[in-house]
Formats: structure tokens, sequence, C-alpha cells
């Protein structure tokens, strides 16, 4: 990556600007050797100074201006002078390939403060992960929920709540990724057929906030409007009866999974996290040992049946019957 970037700067400084787009007109002269570029340019005459290592073999060098003759110094003395002469396609082809030479004389200094730097940001991952930050952030996400959602913050938050024990093992999950760019109505269904699961180890996941994360509200409207078992219900007239489903937003589950468009259905077995608190999408955080996606817009159940014919899962084949009553 230095070699790259170090050749990409050279081909910029040698290079002339009539190539790049410039207005300037941009000439090239003889140099006494490949090494040698323009260091200053001084009326009619051209200073010349060493680039890297020198490797026997007559170079050009690019100048400004319309000048018709230049005299050339070499370490403060004059070399020659010469006519200098407009570049074409061979002369910048020339000039990549002298840059290219150059780079491998050329060494960038490796940052003086990588060591201290990692041990940095080892510290704060430490940190991050400590008890005593994790109990802190905790305390704060709670205090954050009640204040948005009060009373109602575990129709939002199921996992704040004690969570019976389902048909899925503790180290299987199901995640359902939707997005509010889906029709509502589809959404509304995959959460209904959620609750009628009546698993805790299944979940509804969006990717992000509605609207951005600078805005709360909208994301509290569209949650509300998908687990309202009665979508006609208005919160402002009263309580409005919620489905008991999970929803997550969590970007890094969508990375995890690699899922690049909804609706979409993971199952995950071998699950296990360090730390319950952190995303289930952190690898650093958590260890699967297998999983199936399946994309389309059916229902869960369906999509549920091709991953369990798939795999085989007993787990699975016991949690869909449960689908079949009522919620």
């Amino acid at each position: 990556m230095r070699r790259l970037c170090a050749q990409l700067i050279l081909a910029a400084l040698a290079i002339p600007a009539v190539v790049r787009g410039d207005n300037t007109r941009q000439l090239f002269i003889d140099t006494p050797d490949a090494c040698y570029q323009t260091e200053r340019q001084d009326g009619e005459s051209v200073y010349l100074k060493v680039i890297g290592t020198c490797a026997g073999k007559p170079g050009r060098a690019v100048i400004n201006g319309d000048r018709q003759r230049v005299k050339v110094f070499v370490g403060g003395k004059l070399w020659n002078e010469q006519q200098p002469q407009p570049m074409g396609t061979p002369e910048v082809s020339a000039v990549l390939d002298s840059a290219n030479r150059m780079t491998g004389t050329i060494k960038i200094p490796a940052n003086s403060a990588e060591h201290e730097m990692k041990q940095v940001a080892d510290q704060l991952n430490a940190y991050y992960r400590s008890p005593e930050f994790q109990g802190r952030l905790k305390s704060e996400t709670e205090r954050i929920t009640g204040e948005l959602f009060g009373d109602a913050s575990g129709r939002f938050y199921p996992d704040s709540k004690a969570q019976a024990h389902g048909k899925l093992g503790s180290d299987e999950r199901v995640y359902v990724f939707i997005s509010s760019a889906m029709p509502l109505q589809t959404v509304r269904n995959y959460a209904a057929s959620v609750a009628r699961l009546r698993d805790p180890n299944v979940t509804l996941v969006m990717r992000g906030f509605v609207e951005g994360m600078t805005k709360i509200q909208p994301t509290i409207r569209f949650i509300a409007s998908v687990l309202q078992r009665d979508a006609s219900c208005n919160p402002a007239d009263g309580e409005c009866k919620m489905l008991p489903a999970s929803l997550a937003v969590d970007p890094l589950l969508f990375r995890r999974y690699g899922i690049d468009r909804v609706p979409a259905v993971v199952y995950a077995r071998g699950v296990k996290a360090e730390d319950a608190a952190l995303s289930e999408g952190d690898s650093k955080n958590t260890s699967i040992t297998e999983n199936h996606t399946v994309y389309g817009d059916a229902s869960l159940e369906y999509l549920l049946e091709q991953i369990q014919r798939e795999t085989g899962s007993r787990t699975l084949a016991d949690l869909l019957p449960a689908s079949t009553g009522k919620n």
C-alpha cells in the first residue's frame, strides 16, 4: 500500500499539467539521469534535484512555460542548454516507468507512535468490555429506554424482561431482517408470525433508525405501527395492545450475515456470546458454528420450513407447529 501511494504521488508530480487537465503549458527537458527532477525554475534557468537512486540512464523532467531555450543546472552548476520539448503519450509512459523505479528506493518511515497508539486502543477496548463500563452502559440504556417509552418499554424491548423458554436451544437464533422501506403490512405479517412462534430467540432486525440516528421519534412510530395488534388503534386515544415480538436495530447483524436485501431470514446455530449486553453481530464478541440464510417475500413459516428441510433441525421442526396457535 505504501508503495502504491508513493507511485501515485511521484506520477502526479511528474505527469504534465496538460495531461492532468490544468491550463498551464508544460514541457519536458532532458536530464543526466532518471533520478533528477525539477526543483525550481528561475526564468530560463532550471535547477534539478535528485529523487531516489540514480540508475545511470538519461531521464526527463517537466518544466512550466513556453521558453524556447533553457539552462539546466545540476548541483548548482550549469549542465547544458537545450530546447524544451512537448510531452506526448510515450513520454508520459516513460515518466510513469521512472516513477515506478524510484518508488523502490523511497522509504516511507513507519509511524513512530504506532506502538503507543496500539496500547491506547487495547486499553480502550479492555475498558469498553469491562464489567464497570458495561454496567454503566446498561444503566444508561435502561434510563433512556424508560424516558422514551415509559411503562411501555417492555413492549419494544422484550429482552429487558425475564424470557420464557422457547423451542429453540440457547445457542440457536432466528433473525428476521426487515426494513421500514418494505410495505408496512408485510412487516406486520412478519411481526405477527414472530409473535405466534413465542420464542425469545426469534427476533425482527432492522439495519438502522428510520430517517437516521438524529431522529428517534420516526423509529418509535414505525415500531409501534409494526407491533400494534390493531393497525387502526391510535395511541393518542388510549393504550394500544402490542404483539409479543422482539424487534432490534442492529447493523452489525446485517454485516455479520451479509444481508444485502430484505426480507431475509437467518437461522444460526452454535451462537456463543461472551457478553450478552453486546451485539451478537460483533464477531469479536460472538462465535457461530453455522448459519443458513433464505431470501424472499414469503411467509416466515414457509421460509423456516425451507431452512428446516435443508438443515434437518429438530428444534425448528418443533418450533413451526407453534405458529399455528393463536396469538
